[in-house]
């Protein structure tokens, strides 16, 4: 059941497990109760845990994207690319050209940095010079959940009812299935 408009304020505990989530909606607070529960909320689920004396080393990594619109005479890759000295990656989206790269570490700030904007697209035009964007660039950044050694954690936590997908850190997208499949594995037994 997909619940829309809601938003956890917290786990409760009880008798050494989770006895419920406590959720916000439009009509009031409501406590949501079930068997298990999986926490899978990136670089948020070490905030969420800490009430329960849980620590988790997941920690906020910033990252960056620009997506510039494509005139029809552009020259740009049409298939994923890596730069991997510059650690940006290139996807093309149609008319539209997604970059995406950088880390910064500035807690859970999501304010966007102009200076690392620039760069992804500096270094765009110079592997791209006949790009020829059809307007302006479109920014966004977001938190990558990011772990020391980079592997997640996908499993039970030290609570027997709660489980844990999260610290996928640049790899969310690429590795949320087979997660997804790992967890409920792992739960059924």
């Amino acid at each position: 059941k997909f619940r829309y408009g809601t938003t956890v304020i917290r786990l409760t505990q009880s008798a050494g497990s989770i006895s419920g989530v406590l959720v916000e909606t439009p009509v009031g607070d409501e406590i949501l109760t079930a068997d298990a529960y999986v926490l899978a909320l990136g670089s948020y689920t070490p905030l969420a845990l800490r009430p329960l004396g849980i620590r988790l080393p997941v920690y906020p990594a910033k990252g960056y994207s620009a997506t510039i619109p494509l005139s029809d005479d552009s020259v740009a890759p049409t298939v994923a690319m890596t730069d991997d000295g510059h650690k940006i990656v290139f996807s093309r989206l149609g008319q539209r050209l997604r970059v995406a790269g950088t880390a910064e570490f500035n807690g859970y700030n999501t304010e966007l940095n102009a200076v690392r904007c620039q760069a992804l697209i500096t270094r765009t035009k110079q592997l791209f010079p006949e790009l020829h964007p059809a307007g302006e660039p479109e920014f966004w950044c977001g938190l990558r959940p990011s772990t020391p050694s980079n592997v997640p954690f996908i499993g039970r936590a030290s609570l027997p009812n709660l489980f844990l997908n999260t610290g996928h850190g640049t790899l969310g997208w690429t590795m949320a299935c087979g997660s997804g499949r790992v967890l409920a594995d792992r739960m059924s037994g």
